[in-house]
């Protein structure tokens, strides 16, 4: 109905008082007969018509024209028709209710009219749909009497934007209502342009249909699981409602794989499943919702939810669907997920074990969870009444707890028992602060313990009004031009009652007065421009630290914690405070002098803090009341400036102008003192203020099996003296499980851990130093001794699945990784690959070209951000000293770092051969292409970090191609990733166009410093754009800390199965073409080895070669 609720809210602003211009003579005419004809002559005021409430007029050259008639209803017999309408010049819109309408009423021409809504109607349903004018967009049928049997074609209705079709009685055993598919089935797919809203028996057939957006609302109970679920492969929205009837949901996996589903929506008396659902097939899909009436929920296993989704999913509703106990843990498989609505499922278990991944808004109210509630949850809108919840709420919370919307959210009801609600402790850590962006004309308010509702918040000035929420707590926003923007604003926080002035400008803390307070060594600084953030200010008096305790916009305080400062001398006072006003850290500085025995007012004429020369900046001198600018640098605040302008350095203070600083203890482990800090600059494998703390990492993993037992873990964990080599001096966790510590020494840890499956982290804690952390994001996959292979081979009579190595073994002429290909019978065409000057492969088919490089190289943190990316692709040089044939050598330095890659690119010519990679052997075929690239001396920032490798594939049109002879195999390119699978022995990506496909494999296992271990895969971009010529995709290898890797992805290009060797055929000689270009990469050295293999090789293949050189076959050095 929203569309209805859209519609008569676009009539009423229609619907206004006008000038006293005529009516149309040709409208008057047809208003009145239509009125006449449904007696209706005396409801009307016949001299004004446009003052009736349901009738909307417009003016144009001094006229009126009827514009809309609204709710039109009438008793009468009389059969209203198309002529009725026609005759208006200019009516947009008709609502009618009760009436009775002719068969030929929609049949248009409508040259204006764009929108019917007949509510209520008696009509031949049998006709009315045989000729529907292609003018109109909007066609609403509303309490269609019952009962009712009526054929709706889909050609019917395709050029309409919106359509509904809603029964007065949902009368399961009268009622059939059908949406037919009338269209050709190999007339290609038919883009359907309404949104289509409609009550009717089951799922149409939506073969070849591209439908925004279906909503069906069941008339009968659905005879087990729906039907037709194989023919949604082009919709992009799908919503059922069955109201008092038992829903099976089993059928949703028969959709297509090829899909583009990106909403489900499900409303039901009871959800019925026999099986777990896996849906990880929907790769589009980014909304799934389950609304039930009944708490009996899904039937099996009613402890785990039995959903399988795909990781594009961000919002996920199942509400009334039973008893979960493992749904914390189920929500941390889907890092995407924006917004979960669990409510009212009978959930249990301790809440305080959720982890919040980034929730913008989280309901679980009606449930019976326990635990509480932390701090990590005050940026998510999260809604928890009616649960078993206790302890103390975070401030966030409190401070805002008498605002109604929070109360919604937190609150002692329903058997929730927070101790700190009631009452609630005072708000003292609200923190707010304001930056204008001047380019998009933004107000931001950001800071802590902001709130969540902007509706609790006003301003002082009428002019900004924040009126957006961008995250809730911390960010909020206002749109405001700036010429209406003051220096500073008032802002009232309702809920605690608060008021802060706040700045809307970056301006250094201006100093009116100073005030001391020597018996306390307290100070107070009056003036303006200060913030609410005490821990924001650095204040340093005669050269020692001022802790402040309070702070607002008018004053800050502050206490001298040591005993030997002078407080009888004439001494320098800085006041930095670090401002975010440009989204980055800048440090804004007040310096003065001033006698620190007495109350002192600031007089300095001008804000000495803009001035600035060669030697420093500017200090107020409150003696004289004048700027100055002294020693260099103002002696750094590391000593005093002597009548000369020569720095009197303090202690531990060094050079010229005492900006250096000495370390006040020695540097373990061979470890240097930083004198930009004064602090140790550790050498690797060692932190802490001194280098003494050991910062252990992972290389490799040998893991136990998916029963549990030994996990093996190899890197360093401290050298014999560190005292770190006892069971208790670190704890290990892989997944959700503790790994319990049997034996530790310097270069392994071995433990034993429970049974589970799939790929897990692994984070490794010092037991001593708590907060030295190693988390190895997918370094952990559980052995499984039967492994499964892609698309399980396809079918039987393709191939079968080695269940001991997870590789498909091809039969009856059937080739590929899953056997999905026939070998070719017939000629293919012929491939050239170009090696370029910047180290890029090209394969050239026809007119289609891959690109394959490697782009980059990332080191990634403990916490999974990127520290730094250093770009490889095009900054390599190539060796003019290489002498082997069939090899081209390529070389770079990555900068700031020790490290070098070396990238070779070989064809292997004559014959095929073999290679072994861990555990693994493959064969390249001959004309085949192998890249190999050698990375060594890597220089980690922290020896807790690991690396990344990222891979480029990219397609499109090669302009350059003579063969046009290939229109009949255009296609538009397609990226492939779900067999992306980290539990199999290798993933697989695909990149189509034109009847070509780029085939890569990756398999997931490292060999790191001479050891095999697991390793993950990551799709970090998947572009499929088919209004461009170019679709390209970028997948990020997951490496352990390793001086030594290597890695082993393989490419080939094929020809799809319905590729045409002459565009001039009939069609009827189709050839299955496999064209071999194969790219293997290994990785030595942190290495990797890209290889492409060309299973047939034209002689022509490769038209420019950058070298023809002899080389050295390239070993790898491998040890498992």
């Amino acid at each position: 109905m929203k569309s209805c609720i859209l519609f008569l809210t676009i009539c009423f602003l229609l619907f206004s008082k006008l000038k006293s211009q005529s009516l149309n003579p040709n409208d008057e005419t047809c208003l009145g007969n239509l009125i006449s004809n449904l007696e209706l002559t005396s409801k009307y005021n016949q001299s004004n018509y446009c003052t009736t409430k349901n009738i909307a007029c417009r003016v144009s050259n001094g006229e009126k024209y009827i514009s809309s008639l609204i709710d039109f209803t009438s008793n009468s017999l009389y059969q209203v028709k198309y002529e009725d309408i026609k005759c208006f010049s200019s009516i947009s819109a008709l609502v009618f209710i009760g009436l009775k309408i002719s068969s030929n009423f929609l049949q248009g021409p409508f040259p204006t009219l764009k929108s019917v809504q007949l509510n209520s109607c008696t009509i031949d349903y049998t006709q009315i749909f045989l000729n529907i004018s292609s003018n109109l967009t909007f066609l609403f049928f509303n309490e269609v009497p019952t009962p009712i049997s009526v054929s709706i074609k889909l050609s019917a209705i395709q050029n309409l934007n919106n359509f509904d079709f809603h029964l007065s009685q949902i009368a399961p055993s009268s009622n059939n209502v059908q949406l037919i598919n009338d269209f050709p089935i190999n007339g290609g797919v038919k883009k359907i342009k309404a949104s289509i809203n409609i009550d009717m028996y089951d799922l149409p057939n939506m073969d070849n249909i591209d439908c925004p957006y279906l909503q069906i609302v069941l008339t009968n109970q659905p005879n087990g699981a729906f039907n037709n679920t194989q023919t949604l492969n082009n919709l992009k929205s799908l919503s059922i409602s069955a109201p008092g009837f038992s829903t099976n949901l089993s059928s949703l996996v028969n959709i297509p794989k090829n899909n583009t589903i990106q909403s489900l929506n499900f409303g039901c008396e009871k959800v019925l499943t026999s099986i777990v659902l896996d849906l990880s097939h929907l790769a589009s899909l980014n909304k799934f919702v389950i609304m039930a009436t009944n708490l009996s929920g899904f039937p099996i296993d009613s402890n785990k939810i039995p959903l399988i989704l795909p990781q594009s999913i961000n919002e996920l509703v199942l509400m009334n669907n039973g008893k979960f106990s493992n749904t914390g843990e189920f929500l941390l498989n889907y890092s995407n997920l924006t917004q979960v609505d669990l409510s009212n499922n009978k959930l249990t278990g301790n809440f305080s074990q959720w982890r919040n991944s980034g929730f913008n808004e989280l309901k679980i109210a009606d449930n019976s969870l326990q635990g509480s509630i932390d701090s990590s949850w005050c940026t998510t809108m999260i809604y928890t009444n009616n649960n078993q919840l206790s302890g103390p709420l975070p401030s966030c919370f409190t401070c805002h707890i008498s605002s109604a919307l929070v109360k919604t959210m937190v609150s002692n009801t329903g058997g929730n028992s927070f101790t700190n609600i009631n009452p609630a402790p005072l708000c003292t850590t609200l923190i707010p602060n304001l930056r204008y962006i001047v380019s998009t004309k933004i107000l931001e308010l950001y800071g802590q313990d902001l709130g969540f509702d902007f509706g609790d918040i006003t301003t002082s000035n009428t002019s900004v009004s924040f009126n957006s929420i961008i995250k809730p707590s911390v960010l909020f926003s206002a749109t405001v031009a700036q010429t209406f923007l003051p220096q500073y604003i008032d802002v009232t926080f309702k809920a605690p009652n608060q008021v802060y002035r706040l700045s809307t400008t970056q301006k250094a803390p201006s100093v009116a007065m100073i005030k001391p307070t020597i018996s306390t060594k307290q100070f107070s600084f009056d003036g303006s421009y200060f913030n609410y953030n005490k821990s924001s200010f650095s204040i340093l008096v005669d050269h020692f630290e001022c802790t402040v305790g309070s702070a607002t916009f008018y004053q800050v305080n502050c206490t001298i914690q040591s005993n030997t400062y002078n407080s009888n001398s004439f001494s320098k006072i800085t006041i930095n405070v670090e401002d975010y006003y440009l989204k980055k850290l800048t440090i804004l500085t007040t310096t003065l002098v001033a006698y620190l025995n007495q109350t002192t007012s600031v007089n300095c004429a001008s804000d000495c803090s803009s001035i600035s020369g060669g030697s420093g900046e500017g200090i107020c001198n409150t003696l004289t009341g004048q700027c100055y600018i002294g020693c260099p640098n103002n002696c750094t605040d590391g000593g005093t400036c002597d009548s000369i302008g020569v720095c009197i350095c303090s202690q531990n203070r060094i050079f010229s102008d005492c900006s250096g600083h000495n370390c006040t203890s020695t540097c373990e482990h061979s470890s240097t003192c930083d004198t930009t800090k004064g602090v140790c600059k550790c050498v690797p494998n060692y932190q802490g203020e001194f280098c003494t703390i050991p910062s252990h990492y992972i290389t490799s993993v040998i893991p136990c099996s998916t029963d549990g037992g030994e996990v093996s873990i190899d890197g360093w964990f401290g050298d014999d003296d560190d005292a770190t080599h006892t069971l208790s001096s670190y704890t290990v966790t892989i997944g959700q499980l503790d790994c319990t510590v049997t034996s530790v020494n310097k270069s392994t840890i071995k433990c034993n851990l429970g049974s589970g499956t799939g790929t897990k982290n692994i984070k490794i804690i010092n037991t001593k130093y708590t907060n030295v952390i190693f988390n190895g994001i997918g370094l952990f996959s559980y052995r499984n001794q039967i492994k499964t292979c892609p698309n399980n081979c396809t079918s039987i009579n393709n191939g079968r699945c080695i269940n001991s190595t997870g590789e498909c073994e091809c039969i009856n002429k059937f080739t590929g990784f899953d056997c999905s290909l026939s070998i070719p019978t017939s000629p293919q065409p012929s491939t050239n690959s170009t090696v370029n000057n910047t180290g890029g492969v090209t394969i050239n088919n026809q007119d289609t070209a891959y690109e394959i490089s490697i782009i980059s190289l990332n080191e990634i943190s403990f916490d999974g951000s990127i520290i730094i990316s250093h770009q490889l692709n095009r900054n390599w040089s190539i060796d003019s000293n290489n002498t082997e044939l069939n090899k081209f050598k390529f070389s770079q330095t990555l900068i700031n770092n020790t490290c070098t890659i070396t990238y070779m690119i070989e064809e292997i010519k004559n014959e095929n051969k073999n290679f072994t990679f861990g555990t693994t052997t493959f064969t390249l075929e001959k004309d085949s292409i192998k890249l190999t690239v050698s990375i060594n001396n890597y220089q980690y920032q922290s020896t807790l970090n690991t690396l990344q490798l990222v891979f480029y594939s990219a397609v499109s049109t090669n302009t350059d191609s003579t063969d046009n002879n290939n229109e009949c195999n255009k296609k538009e390119a397609s990226i492939d990733t779900s067999e992306v699978n980290n539990q199999q022995v290798s993933n697989y990506i695909q990149i189509s166009k034109n009847s070509k496909i780029l085939v890569g494999r990756f398999i997931n296992q490292v060999i790191s410093d001479s050891r095999a271990t697991f390793m993950s895969s990551t799709i970090i971009k998947d572009n499929n754009d088919s209004s461009t010529s170019t679709s390209s995709i970028k997948l990020g290898l997951n490496l352990p800390h390793c001086n030594e890797c290597l890695i082993d992805p393989d490419f080939s290009v094929l020809v799809s199965p319905d590729f045409k060797q002459s565009c001039s055929d009939d069609g009827s000689n189709k050839n299955k073409w496999l064209i071999p270009v194969a790219v293997v990469v290994p990785v030595v050295g942190c290495a990797l080895i890209f290889v492409v293999a060309i299973i047939i090789f034209k002689k022509n293949r490769v038209n420019i070669k950058i070298f023809a050189l002899k080389l050295k076959p390239f070993k790898n050095k491998q040890q498992i």
